[in-house]
């Protein structure tokens, strides 16, 4: 059963409608086209991009449906503690000392860090030889934003485009959908009144999670 709201369901359902009637059309064309060595490539590449964005649409959807729910008043070392725990990451380092508090949605935020923090843990798998742990950390920025950094020290970023990253991607092959972390990170920053920046280091890449900063009142 689809976790989305109504409304969208009824709309990615209405989509898909002309996107699998043009698969199958496509697969008519592929069938009585095939002795045509000119128009086959055009054909096979025509069905991986209609794959991939069969894939992608749900995923986009999924992001287009997050939708701010009640808040209160947040410590970003819970947020984080609780995103450590999801992922399974024990070894990563929380760093600092003065963690902000913010006016959030607890399961948003919660979601946001975590989808930060897999993709820290899964660069610096993937780094071509052993990395230190990722660090997640946070403060009060000059401009009076509470900012929560996840650092890595994977391969680090190919571009720090905002144009280009963050993105939605799918492999035509194992159509795996990429960049869906980001782009719900992102989302729930906006959400909440703040932002996502990406940062390119030598050594790793790094996101940084900015909120409006509030004071937790006094007890």
């Amino acid at each position: 059963m689809s976790s989305l709201p109504a409304e969208l369901d009824r709309l990615l359902h209405d989509l898909r409608g002309p996107l699998n009637s043009a698969v199958m059309h496509l697969e008519v064309l592929r069938r009585t086209t095939a002795a045509d060595p000119a128009a086959k490539p055009s054909l096979d590449t025509l069905h991986e991009q209609l794959q991939r964005l069969a894939a992608m649409l749900p995923a986009a959807f999924d992001v287009v449906a997050l939708e701010l729910g009640p808040t209160r008043v947040l410590g970003l070392h819970d947020i984080a503690e609780r995103a450590i725990a999801d992922v399974g990451a024990a070894d990563v380092t929380l760093a600092g000392e003065a963690w902000p508090h913010v006016l959030g949605d607890e399961r948003l935020l919660v979601m946001a860090v975590t989808h930060l923090l897999r993709n820290a843990v899964e660069a610096t798998r993937t780094a071509p030889s052993p990395r230190p742990a990722p660090r997640v950390s946070a403060s009060v920025t000059a401009a009076g934003e509470a900012s929560l950094s996840v650092r890595d020290y994977g391969p680090g970023w190919k571009s720090t485009n905002a144009k280009v990253v963050p993105r939605l991607t799918a492999n035509s092959t194992a159509l795996r959908v990429r960049g869906i972390g980001l782009l719900a990170s992102e989302r729930i920053a906006r959400l909440h009144g703040g932002g996502l920046r990406l940062l390119a280091h030598d050594d790793g890449a790094e996101v940084i999670l900015t909120l409006p900063v509030v004071r937790p009142a006094a007890r």
